[in-house]
């Protein structure tokens, strides 16, 4: 007897072709077709799966449901909850809205998820199970191993690449247990990929007028049954799961259940002739089912990238599309960390009136904040997919949580202003996307009228030097800190086309989470120099520059080549030895045109270059030096492209920062570009790289190669593309050493060649249609436009971001990259990553004074306490209590937090804080792998570590806890 399991649903992405508002609201047109809008869909259910105690839904999008709740009344939402905790609606997922997996970063996924979940467990009392990532873009390790820890007992999803898709299809493999290789075996979770992506059967989508009724129910009914039994012979056991609904469906709720009813009376009647028995399920009720049957499961140790849904369209070219988006997702979510910590402490500590008078406007700015960077995490958000219209809302979204933070953070820093320094008329501003100089005015307006600047910093992070850039004018001016002494400080105006814009360097030791003052005055000192570029004499081909005491580096000014060479401390048997140690390397910006093949052409979603070969995109003409005291750049001056690379001369050996400003990419020429920094060293890779997991765990890549089936090769470039999280790296087995490129934000990267590290930096594609032959008809001549306007999957539009300023020319951008030099299995590419995701908070006030009083007080952070650098420890503010959440973000080595005195552990939980671990634990569903393993949950001893004052987080684990901290006052 096979059992069939049919899940209604309906897909609601949360912004695509229209806003999140519209389609809530609105009169949805997609593919020529009139589609429901969210508001209808919610309610058509609700009142239809009340008619049938049978019938069942599953709801997922929770910042739609929350727009739906927050316009019914009580009766309404009373009836809507115990319809959820009986069982007949399921909550799946049950995040804000449902995530893209390669663009996203670890915290700003488990934030998404964790306000979903938080509002569920409060609004209607239960606990989602089950993830469902079905329209995302490909699946990755992190993303299995947070569900597992989020309380998640199975995932489904549908995109897979096609030719793996086959593979298990025809050998019994759409269902396994995911464990990530790089986790303990307890990160494990049962994963299924849906037989026919999220759709109903062929021939039974309800509102396209495929309805069953008396007419047509035996012949539908048999068709039905026929689908189904040709299914099971692609699934291991006797019960079989099947969405029912598609995109923005069941606006009409009734000819969905109602020819379902039909089709389940039917054929449950006639289940001895039919061998089938059809119910209406969830994916949880399925899930225990087969949990039941105790078989042996196929054990998946990879991810699902990258994703092709056909021989030559891979969906590789989102992992770059819309490069400022994906820079202002990355830097809201750095922000938002932040902010919540200095708002916890403020909780604790009560040392303002703001938080006294203003306590629940802040939350709920805060709230506010954190849905907006939830909806920045939609998989046709942050991953550059969507309309442009749409981009533009986002970012209004998300601008607006950025004022509303900002109007109760600046009154909080004026008091903290008053009190730590003793001056009352300080007024912040931040300049956080600031080009040059002249776009931060605060700055700007008061250097030029030679007035100082009080500067407020916040170091999220431990106690570390940071090395200060803030862009001012062209000025004397110098750094005084808060004891009135001279800092070193360098002014550098590098920028080639406005001598008037400068960048001030200077550094100091930062305490951990603390605030420290700074005045930026007028006076002349031999701490600060106006750096000039170094003098080359005339045929001059090779500069040696002395970087720090332990380094140099070899600039080679006719290859445009740098040999960098440092002194590095390795252990022999039992003492210490100094070995020299040299790494070549060299920049350069390439480009592929993109295909405009009319079968298949580059698009937001989809990168195909016309073919695998690059070209060179901007050549440099001018190669400058500026060598300071704190800092020495280079700058290569490009046709396209202004580079700074930048050393700092201490605490930073082996790392160079690579600052590229991108020029509007030209598309004149009808052709649209996808360009690519290329880092060329001399390590012998052998066809292998490694790319990270949504920030965390690293992957193993190999040309030309997938570890799970036999592939065949289709696109030699886009097919070995890879999301780029945070960092590639390439490693050299004979030399045993690596060298590590970190990104400022999402990007899609590769290593093509031996020994080089490509990332794709922007896309731009031709919106003009050329017509070469006038006397063809009109039809095709249409049909030719169409298909250079974009990849032909849904979005309708060509990727073709113009300057809001302009209104003309092509987007351009600021983007940093950290070339790493290290041994292999080396750290310090974990700690460059962990230092730019607690990059300091900088705030700008003007100031009547040029110095600080003596009376300056000390109010450094006494609530956390942590001096490793890889632990990143966050504060979150409930009603009655806080999550602390500990992330130990280094691959080796395990970290301690050491618990403060006023802090009480009242229970760890899951990762979204919605039930406790020994819930969780109880409730954690054991699978039997084929490889002989049992996949079952370990308990740790939390009572023991409480006892120790002393919490332990192995390499790359995440923990959670409930904590009651007394406050300070």
């Amino acid at each position: 007897m096979i059992y069939v399991h049919l899940i209604p649903h309906s897909h609601d992405d949360y912004g695509w072709l229209y806003t999140i508002d519209e389609y809530y609201s609105n009169i949805i047109i997609q593919f020529g077709q009139e589609y429901g809008n969210v508001r209808d869909i919610l309610n058509s259910v609700y009142s239809e799966i009340q008619k049938n105690a049978e019938r069942k839904f599953i709801q997922v999008e929770i910042g739609f449901l929350d727009m739906w709740w927050k316009n019914q009344n009580e009766e309404v939402r009373n009836k809507y909850k115990e319809l959820v905790q009986s069982g007949k609606i399921e909550i799946i997922n049950g995040g804000w809205t449902m995530h893209d997996e390669a663009t996203t970063y670890f915290e700003d996924i488990i934030d998404q998820m964790t306000i979903g979940h938080q509002w569920v467990k409060e609004k209607l009392g239960v606990v989602p199970e089950i993830g469902w990532q079905i329209d995302p873009f490909g699946h990755q390790q992190t993303n299995a191993a947070l569900f597992s820890q989020m309380g998640f007992n199975a995932q489904w999803f549908s995109r897979v690449d096609f030719q793996d898709f086959d593979y298990r299809k025809q050998n019994k493999r759409l269902e396994m247990v995911w464990h990530p290789q790089e986790y303990e075996e307890d990160a494990y979770i049962f994963s299924a990929i849906n037989y026919q992506h999220y759709s109903p059967p062929r021939n039974f989508f309800f509102e396209r007028g495929q309805q069953v009724n008396s007419g047509n129910l035996q012949y539908k009914a048999s068709e039905f049954v026929n689908y189904f039994k040709q299914m099971s012979n692609s699934f291991q056991t006797n019960h079989l799961i099947h969405t029912m609904g598609e995109d923005f469906t069941f606006s009409h709720a009734e000819v969905w259940f109602d020819s379902i009813d039909l089709l389940i009376e039917y054929i449950n009647k006639r289940r001895d002739e039919f061998g089938m028995v059809i119910q209406y399920s969830t994916p949880s009720q399925y899930l225990k089912e087969v949990n039941k049957l105790q078989k042996k499961w196929p054990v998946n140790n990879h991810d699902f990238f990258p994703y092709a849904d056909t021989q030559n369209a891979y969906w590789t070219g989102y992992f770059t599309s819309r490069p400022s988006l994906k820079g202002l997702t990355k830097e809201s979510g750095r922000y938002l960390q932040a902010i919540r910590n200095i708002l916890s402490f403020e909780h604790i500590s009560r040392r303002t009136q703001q938080l006294e008078s203003y306590s629940d406007k802040i939350q709920q700015s805060l709230q506010y904040f954190e849905e907006q960077m939830a909806a920045l995490m939609h998989h046709d958000a942050v991953s550059g997919t969507e309309k442009q219209r749409v981009v533009n809302d986002y970012i209004e979204k998300i601008s607006n949580g950025y004022s509303k933070i900002r109007d109760h953070l600046n009154p909080l820093l004026k008091e903290y202003t008053l009190q730590d320094i003793s001056e009352s008329d300080g007024n912040y501003h931040q300049c956080n996307w600031n080009v040059t100089a002249q776009q931060c005015n605060i700055t700007f307006s008061q250097i030029n009228a030679q007035k100082p600047v009080l500067v407020n910093i916040f170091n999220p992070s431990a106690t570390r030097i940071i090395n200060i850039r803030i862009k001012v004018p062209d000025a004397s001016i110098t750094v005084i800190n808060q004891k009135n002494q001279l800092l070193q400080a360098d002014l550098i105006c590098s920028n080639p086309n406005n001598k008037n814009d400068c960048d001030l360097y200077f550094k100091d030791l930062f305490e951990g989470y603390s605030f420290q003052y700074y005045k930026i005055i007028f006076q002349d000192s031999q701490y600060q120099k106006k750096i000039q570029p170094m003098d080359f004499k005339g045929l001059q081909e090779q500069v040696v520059i002395e970087l720090s005491k332990l380094s140099t580096l070899n600039v080679d000014l006719k290859k445009q080549s740098f040999l960098y060479q440092v002194w590095e401390t390795e252990q022999q048997s039992d003492f210490e030895v100094q070995k020299l140690k040299e790494y070549q390397f060299s920049l350069q910006y390439n480009f592929y045109y993109s295909s405009q093949n009319w079968n298949q052409p580059s698009g937001a979603y989809i990168f195909r270059p016309d073919s695998d070969q690059s070209h060179i995109y901007s050549e440099i003409k001018n190669i400058v030096i500026y060598k300071g005291q704190l800092v020495t750049i280079i700058l290569l001056d490009g046709q396209h492209t202004t580079t700074q690379l930048k050393f700092f001369f201490s605490n930073s050996d082996k790392i160079v920062e690579v600052e590229t400003f991108i020029h509007p990419i030209n598309i004149s020429d009808g052709k649209g570009k996808e360009v690519v920094l290329i880092v060329n060293t001399n390590l012998k890779n052998q066809k292998t790289f490694y790319t990270d997991s949504n920030g965390l765990s690293l992957q193993k890549r190999i040309l030309n190669y997938r570890p799970t089936w036999n592939l065949q090769v289709h696109q030699q470039v886009s097919g070995n593309y890879y999301p780029i999280g945070s960092m590639i790296q390439i490693q050299d087995e004979e030399t045993k050493e690596q060298i590590s490129v970190v990104n400022d934000r999402s990007q899609g990267g590769t290593s093509l060649k031996e020994g080089q590290l490509e990332l794709m930096i922007h896309r731009r594609q031709n919106v003009f249609c050329i017509l070469i032959n006038f006397k063809k008809q009109v039809n095709q001549m249409q049909f030719i436009q169409r298909t250079l306007l974009d990849d032909n999957r849904g979005v309708g539009e060509s990727l073709n971001e113009i300057d809001q300023q302009s209104g003309e020319n092509g987007l351009s951008q600021k983007i940093r990259h950290y070339i790493v030099f290290e041994a292999k299995n080396g750290q310090l590419s974990r700690k460059v990553q962990n230092e730019l995701d607690a990059s300091p908070l900088i705030f700008f006030s003007e100031s009547n004074k040029g110095f600080f009083d003596f009376k300056v007080n000390k109010n450094l952070n006494n609530i956390i306490k942590n001096n490793n650098i890889y632990l990143r420890v966050y504060l979150r503010i409930y009603q009655d209590h806080y999550t602390l959440r500990l992330y130990n973000v280094n691959d080796n080595q395990q970290a301690n937090f050491e618990i403060p005195s006023n802090f009480q552990i009242i229970e760890e939980l899951n990762l979204t804080a919605n039930q406790s671990k020994q819930d969780w634990y109880f409730k954690q569903m054991k699978w039997q792998g084929e490889n002989g393993k049992t996949y079952e949950q370990k308990q740790s001893d939390l009572n023991k570590e409480i006892e120790q004052k002393n919490i332990k987080l192995k390499p790359l684990q995440l923990r959670v806890f409930k904590v009651n901290v007394a406050k300070q006052r």
